[in-house]
């Protein structure tokens, strides 16, 4: 009879210890999974506004650079892709269009810089010194959001975790990838 009690006893301390251990890795993955979701609306939100500052300086460089008009259009494209991927929050093709909106960023600060009359604009320098300042918020962002994303993707691969993971339907996340030219290039000379 005592046996019984005894293996009765051990067997309901067994099960509370494992919901103990499944409710709180559950929770835990909950938390992680949050906390990149709200990384990648922060970044979402200066990337708008980002992407709501080119224009203005696309109207600007393309009133006194009339002939570079097939740029200013690849310009439009890449942002429109980029701004598709990320509201999609589809980071790999986010990534892509990032990196073919970084490209046209060397010849956007070339062409400013072949038209003086361009520099001399405040209303460009105006822009120009704002979207510096949300590069740098996006740099910031883009490393806190890729710093919770590999926490996440460490959390749902771990032993015993990944139990919970595959039971809650976790999957990886990718990191956002800027092109090392992107970041050498970015910033509009003024």
């Amino acid at each position: 009879m005592v046996v019984v009690l005894f293996i009765g006893f051990f067997s309901l301390l067994l099960a509370g210890v494992g919901m103990l251990w499944f409710y709180t890795s559950w929770n835990r993955l909950v938390s992680l999974e949050l906390n990149v979701d709200n990384a990648w609306a922060s970044y979402e939100s200066d990337v708008m506004m980002k992407f709501q500052t080119l224009p203005d300086l696309h109207e600007i460089v393309k009133g006194f650079a009339q002939h570079e008009i097939a740029f200013f259009e690849q310009l439009f494209i890449a942002r429109q892709a980029a701004s598709g991927a990320l509201l999609a929050k589809n980071v790999g093709d986010f990534n892509k269009a990032q990196s073919a909106l970084a490209q046209l960023t060397p010849r956007f600060n070339a062409l400013s810089e072949a038209y003086p009359e361009v520099k001399a604009d405040t209303h460009f320098l105006d822009l120009s010194r704002r979207l510096v300042r949300i590069e740098e918020r996006l740099a910031d962002r883009r490393e806190f959001y890729n710093s919770e994303v590999t926490i996440w993707n460490k959390a749902i691969q771990m032993i015993p975790t990944f139990i919970i993971a595959a039971v809650k339907g976790s999957q990886q996340r990718e990191l956002i990838d800027v092109p090392d030219y992107y970041h050498q290039d970015y910033k509009i000379q003024f």
